[in-house]
């Protein structure tokens, strides 16, 4: 991270209006009607019953809305492909994205391939090679977020699962921006606590990463990540206790929303690269892969780069001074493992999967992260090859020794 200076050129986009408090969602008729005629209502099989209310709201305020119940929990490219096929042809104007961060990708992805030729697969940014240029005008989005964590209601990325690479691909398209987000509380106080946790602390990483990202000047992008970090730190633990306290939900999501507006400005940096193979590998959820990656990343950057987290100990943490840099950075790192033991986070693939699948799991981790992946870790402070990257990955799998 480096001061803000007036000659540094940064720049700012958020196309994306944002509509919050609890109760927010009883508007979702008259938003989307703003867009198109005919919406497609995407909402994941597991929250059917609650997605059956705003269907429902949607039909009696007369907008002839499409229900879509996403069955697959991280959509491969062949669902998506699939799924769009089938919808073809029957005049959708609008994609409506209902809860978790999947379902909103899968919506915005949409919004993609029932406008475009090619496979979605083709639209994806990948480090190894660019996407294809879209064509024409995508599908506007509306989403609705019911958990606090990706951040995706307020960013232009869509990730995308193509297994037979056992790979994670994301789309980064500012055509896929969100055009309104509605943030309603009341909408997360369902979320169970293991999702609250891994939610959260997947908000948390990305605001660190889009706060200690060295890749270009976003002042803006630290602002709001550090304002997250401070957040999530003063409201997830609380959020899990009190699970139906909207003051707790609402904080999380602005934690969210600000994370996601940081991320969407500069991107993820290590643990995220990590991340992304590791879930595509063991079928870890994201969330949960993130959190487990985030400290034994952090913990091999001290010694390289100590700034950036020592920053982050003085002005997210506001700890006392320190007797050095790499002191203070430890102490950050440290409150932050803090906050995952508490949420009952602090676990290894080993603990989650079992010893048998790990076995050879971090030379494939490795191979995948430096095939498809290189290009975040050229944005971490330290940049990390095959060979520095083997005891971060063996840390993840089966804990520091």
């Amino acid at each position: 991270m480096k001061d803000f200076r007036v000659i540094d050129a940064f720049g700012f986009k958020l196309p994306t209006e944002i509509i919050g408090g609890p109760g927010a969602a009883q508007g979702l008729a008259n938003i989307s009607k703003q867009f198109g005629a005919k919406p497609l209502f995407v909402y994941p099989v597991q929250l059917a019953d609650l997605a059956t209310t705003y269907l429902q709201l949607l039909k009696d305020a007369g907008v002839a809305v499409v229900p879509f119940e996403q069955a697959e929990p991280e959509p491969t490219i062949e669902y998506i492909d699939g799924a769009a096929d089938g919808l073809r042809g029957q005049g959708i104007d609008v994609v409506i994205g209902f809860g978790g961060g999947s379902a909103m990708d899968m919506a915005k992805a949409l919004a993609i391939a029932l406008t475009q030729k090619e496979g979605i697969w083709m639209y994806a940014n990948l480090s190894n090679r660019p996407p294809l240029p879209l064509e024409g005008d995508v599908l506007p989005v509306i989403t609705v977020p019911t958990t606090s964590g990706t951040g995706s209601e307020v960013t232009p990325y869509a990730v995308l699962t193509k297994p037979d690479t056992q790979q994670k691909g994301t789309i980064q398209e500012p055509a896929i921006f969100p055009r309104v987000a509605v943030i309603d509380a009341a909408l997360m106080t369902g979320m169970p606590a293991s999702l609250t946790a891994s939610t959260g602390m997947d908000a948390f990483a990305h605001a660190l990463e889009a706060t200690i990202n060295i890749s270009k000047h976003a002042p803006m992008a630290e602002l709001f990540g550090k304002e997250a970090m401070k957040l999530v730190f003063a409201n997830l633990k609380s959020a899990i206790e009190q699970p139906s306290s909207l003051e707790f939900r609402q904080n999380m999501a602005l934690a969210t929303v600000l994370a996601g507006m940081a991320i969407s400005h500069r991107g993820t940096t290590t643990t995220h690269a990590i991340a992304e193979p590791l879930g595509a590998l063991t079928h870890i959820p994201h969330g949960l892969g993130v959190t487990i990656s985030t400290v034994p990343v952090l913990r091999h950057t001290i010694e390289g780069a100590p700034e950036g987290l020592a920053e982050l100990w003085r002005e997210v943490c506001v700890g006392q001074k320190l007797e050095d840099a790499a002191a203070e950075a430890t102490a950050f790192v440290d409150e932050l493992e803090t906050l995952i033991m508490a949420v009952g986070m602090n676990k290894t693939v080993e603990s989650i999967i079992g010893k048998d699948d790990c076995q050879g799991l971090d030379e494939r981790l490795i191979d995948s992260i430096m095939k498809f992946k290189f290009r975040p870790l050229k944005q971490h402070p330290v940049e990390f090859d095959a060979n520095t990257l083997r005891p971060i990955v063996r840390d993840i799998i089966w804990g520091p020794k």
